[in-house]
């Protein structure tokens, strides 16, 4: 599931790129960005089936001064439906964040709010519009932890 997002990812990466900002793609990149076009056409489901619409991949979109939870039920190129408990109006921009424990990868992903209706979950259309990032994180191992201030020798770990 998360291998397909990744493409998507690319995908509005250098879509945003060749369209908005105006850098000039390298020979590579425009037939990757070809490439995912074509292979988008067909068109791309992120749940699979068998999957419950009730129930979508776990993400959280940023609202306000906080962070919403949300529920991802699908993915085109050109859109991501989302279920949550407040709805955001249409026009506000959020950004949504995925991250897969399993890879370790972390994905941002700035929209604008297309259409939203109050129900029972709220449904919103958001609209990538934006370059996406692509991170990797680590868990760290349980009952460690490292000083974020870099204090300390390297790779000096204190027990909690």
């Amino acid at each position: 599931m998360m291998e397909k997002f990744d493409f998507l990812v690319r995908y509005w990466e250098l879509r945003t790129r060749y369209e908005a900002v105006g850098a000039a793609l390298e020979a590579s990149e425009r037939i990757e960005l070809l490439s995912l076009l074509q292979l988008l056409s067909g068109g791309l489901s992120l749940l699979g089936p068998g999957s419950s619409s009730r129930r979508g991949l776990p993400v959280q979109l940023t609202a306000g001064s906080g962070f919403l939870a949300a529920d991802l039920k699908e993915v085109t190129s050109e859109r991501l439906l989302v279920g949550a408990a407040e709805m955001l109006p249409a026009g506000f921009r959020t950004i949504v964040y995925i991250a897969d424990a399993v890879t370790g990868v972390e994905y941002s992903v700035p929209c604008t709010v297309a259409w939203s209706r109050e129900d029972e979950p709220c449904m919103m259309a958001l609209c990538p519009d934006g370059i996406p990032t692509r991170a990797h994180f680590t868990v760290p191992i349980a009952g460690l932890f490292r000083s974020p201030l870099g204090i300390g020798p390297a790779g000096h770990r204190v027990q909690a």
